[in-house]
C-alpha cells in the first residue's frame, strides 16, 4: 500500500514537471530571435530587371521614377510623337536650319541617352528598437497626423500594454513607425502581435510587426536611348528664345528634313543651363 501511494505521488510530480517543461518550451528563450510573422530573406535581395513567368509582366515596376538629364547652354531637347521620326532625324548628324534667305544655322543632333538601372542589390535587417504599426481603417480617421501619432505614442508607451518610452515616431503609407528607447520593447510588442487601440472614439485592432530597414549595397546602370527624343547641340547665340524656338520647331516638323509632328521642344540659350526631368508614364 505504501509503495502504491509513493508511485502515485511520483506520477503527479512527473506530470507537473512535464507541464513546466512544455511551458518553458513555448516561451522564447531570447526575444531578439523571435520568428518574424512574414518571410524574411537571409541573403541580400537582388533585382535583375523585369521577369515574366506565366502571366504578362507589368509595364512598370517602379513608381515616382525621376531621371534628370542636364542640358548645356546652346542646346535643345526635341521630342516627337513618333519614334520613327526621331530615327530619321538622327540619320543626319548635322542639320542646316534656315533662318533667313542668306543665313543658316549649323547644329549637331545626337540621340538622347538616359541612365537606366539594371541591377539593384539591397541588404535588409530588422530594427532592434522599432516596430511597424498597421491595420488602420481604409476610410481613414478624422484625426490629424500629429493627433494619431500622439495616441499611438501614449498607448504603446504604457508598460501595461507591453510598451515603453517612445523615442521616434513617423507616419508612413499604410502604417506608422515607432522607435523605443529601451531594448526588448520592440520584440515584446511583436511577440504579442495584435492590440485593440482606442482611436477616434472607437476600438481598432492594430497589428504590430518588425520594422525592416534596407540599404542599397550595389547599383548598376547603363545608358539607353529615349526612342522619341533627340538633343540638338552647338546652337549659336544669334536669336532670342521665342524666335529660336519657332525656327527649330518649324525645321524639325518638315518631312523634307526627315521631321514630323513635334510633341515638345525645350531650348537652353547659350550661357545658361537646363535640366530635363523625365518621369514614368504612369506617374
Amino acid at each position: 500500500m505504501f509503495t502504491l501511494h509513493t508511485l502515485l505521488e511520483e506520477q503527479d510530480r512527473l506530470k507537473k514537471r512535464l507541464k513546466e517543461l512544455q511551458k518553458l518550451r513555448k516561451e522564447p528563450k531570447n526575444p531578439s530571435q523571435d520568428k518574424v510573422p512574414f518571410p524574411m530573406p537571409e541573403i541580400p535581395l537582388v533585382f535583375r530587371g523585369r521577369t515574366q513567368q506565366g502571366k504578362e509582366a507589368p509595364k512598370c515596376l517602379l513608381s515616382n521614377l525621376r531621371i534628370c538629364y542636364p542640358l548645356p547652354g546652346g542646346s535643345a531637347l526635341v521630342t516627337f510623337d513618333d519614334p520613327k521620326v526621331a530615327e530619321q532625324v538622327l540619320q543626319k548628324k548635322e542639320h542646316k536650319i534656315d533662318v533667313a534667305e542668306e543665313c543658316r544655322l549649323r547644329v549637331q543632333v545626337q540621340p538622347l541617352e538616359l541612365p537606366v538601372v539594371t541591377t539593384i542589390q539591397v541588404s535588409s535587417q530588422i530594427s532592434d528598437r522599432r516596430v511597424l504599426v498597421s491595420g488602420f481603417p481604409a476610410g481613414g480617421l478624422k484625426l490629424s497626423e500629429e493627433q494619431l501619432l500622439d495616441k499611438l505614442e501614449i498607448f504603446f508607451g504604457k508598460d501595461s500594454n507591453g510598451g515603453g518610452d517612445v523615442e521616434i515616431r513617423e507616419l508612413l503609407q499604410g502604417g506608422a513607425m515607432l522607435g523605443f528607447i529601451r531594448d526588448g520593447v520592440a520584440q515584446r510588442l511583436c511577440h504579442i502581435g495584435q492590440f485593440k487601440v482606442p482611436l477616434d472614439g472607437q476600438q481598432f485592432l492594430l497589428r504590430v510587426s518588425p520594422y525592416m530597414s534596407g540599404e542599397i549595397q550595389k547599383a548598376e546602370t547603363c545608358f539607353q536611348p529615349a526612342p522619341c527624343s533627340v538633343v540638338v547641340f552647338n546652337i549659336p547665340d544669334i536669336l532670342d528664345g521665342p524666335e529660336l524656338h519657332d525656327v527649330l520647331e518649324i525645321h524639325f516638323q518638315k518631312p523634307t528634313r526627315g521631321g514630323g509632328e513635334v510633341e515638345a521642344l525645350t531650348v537652353v540659350p547659350p550661357g545658361q543651363r537646363g535640366l530635363a526631368i523625365f518621369t514614368s508614364a504612369s506617374g
